[in-house]
This record gives structure tokens, sequence and C-alpha cells, in this order.
């Protein structure tokens, strides 16, 4: 179980961050070893799973988590397993079951939550990966990238842009843009931006920026303050990839 103790429980962390230790144990009847998790302020239930995950390599889209919660705060949330009476309401995907009002009922968290009482991870046979004691922290975001690191980057975009599936990708796109039924250019941005999802989601991943669309706006947050001549070329180059510039429509 992962569970505060009963109440919740603050520590002096590393850079005046408050902290909670919990117990971690698998989702099975009986007893089961324990795992002490710190976790950090601002981690959630998101931030849990995909530690545990990396330990046991396994994709954290398969874990989830449930804890113990009185019916009268469980009403709005996936109540999960057998009641005391076997009675489930709707169908076997849902199983929800009755239970009485002001008892006890494990109920499955969202991965945005942050527990507050005795948790259970479900998902994987056991924990014999994970260290006895580790640290969870909170999803880390950039907002600023150093020159050398904006330069990086945009390497790791050009990368990216320059792979044949992509440029094939973007080729038949330009090719609606060309001759007779032909789509307005004001469309091709837009149009161009879904081939590029998944790119992007890539070299986002590495360099901590949420997937796009979020992780544009952070992207163009974190490089517009370096506007060097080496920079700028970098972006041309990119641009040229994408054909943003349009180059390929007035050479026609």
């Amino acid at each position: 179980w992962l569970k505060f103790g009963g109440t919740p429980r603050l520590c002096c962390c590393s850079f005046a961050m408050s902290c909670q230790w919990l117990d971690l144990q698998v989702l099975k009847q009986g007893f089961q070893s324990q795992k002490k998790v710190q976790l950090m302020e601002g981690a959630t239930v998101g931030d849990i799973l995909k530690k545990v995950a990396e330990y046991k390599n396994v994709s954290a889209s398969q874990l989830y988590l449930t804890e113990a919660r009185w019916t009268d705060k469980a009403h709005c949330l996936c109540r999960v397993g057998p009641s005391n009476s076997s009675i489930v309401v709707g169908g076997a995907g849902i199983c929800v079951p009755y239970g009485l009002y002001g008892s006890p009922m494990h109920v499955k968290l969202h991965r945005n939550e942050v527990p507050d009482s005795e948790v259970q991870i479900g998902g994987v046979d056991d924990l014999d990966d994970v260290p006895d004691v580790f640290t969870v922290e909170p999803k880390f975001s950039r907002t600023s990238l150093t020159k050398e690191e904006c330069l990086a980057f945009q390497d790791d975009l050009i990368s990216a842009y320059s792979e044949d599936p992509v440029q094939q990708a973007i080729e038949r796109l330009q090719q609606r843009f060309r001759g007779d039924g032909a789509l307005p250019k004001n469309k091709y941005a837009r149009m161009l931006a879904e081939i590029l999802v998944a790119p992007q989601r890539q070299v986002f991943a590495k360099w901590s920026f949420d997937p796009p669309p979020k992780g544009i706006q952070q992207m163009l947050a974190a490089t517009s303050i370096h506007t060097d001549d080496d920079v700028q070329l970098k972006a041309t180059i990119a641009n040229g990839l994408l054909g943003l510039d349009l180059a390929w429509l007035e050479a026609e």
C-alpha cells in the first residue's frame, strides 16, 4: 500500500521543498513487501506510475493506483473490485459495485491526483525491480534554454524534420497546394502541424517540453530570446525543411 501513516507527514527536503514519505505495495490480497517512497511536493499519481514503470521496464499506461475512500468521497470516481455482496452495476468493463454510504471503498485515482490515504498499485505482479527507497519528483517542464542548448535543440529538430518519412509526408501535403483545385496557401501551416506532431513529440520529450501544441508555445518562449545569427540561420534551415517559407510554391 501507499500510505501516509494516518496523517500526511512533511519533512525538510533539498531546495526547501516539502515531501511526504509513503509505503508502496502491489495491489494484491494478503501481506506484500513494501517500498519506501519520498514523494516530493508537486508530484502526482502520474509521476509515481512513471517512476515505477521505469524500474519495471513496462509502459506507465498499464499501471494504476487505487486507494480506500469513504463512499461519500468516492461518488464521482471509478470504483474497482467487488463489494462484499458481489453485486455490480453497469457493464463488466465499468465494474462499479454497490457500497454502503460511509463505508470504505477502493477507487482508481486520476493521474493528476495526490494520494492522501492508503493506496495500492495495479498492473504489475511484484515490485522486485524497484529499490527499497526511491524518490518521486514532479514532472519538469522546461521554460528556458541557454544559447548552447538552443543550438543543440535546433539541431535535433532539423535532424527530425530531415527524416525521409517526414519529408515525404510534407511533399505529399505540398502537392495538394499545386495545380488545379489547389488548397489556399493560408491552410498550409495548420495542415503541416498535423504532420509534425510525431517528430516534435520525440524531440520535445528529450528537452523536457510538453507535447505539442503546448510544447510549441514553450519552445517559442525559450528560443525567442536568442537572436544571434547562428540561431537565426538554424531557424531558417528548419523553416526551409518544413516549407514554411513557401519557396516551393513561389518557384512555380
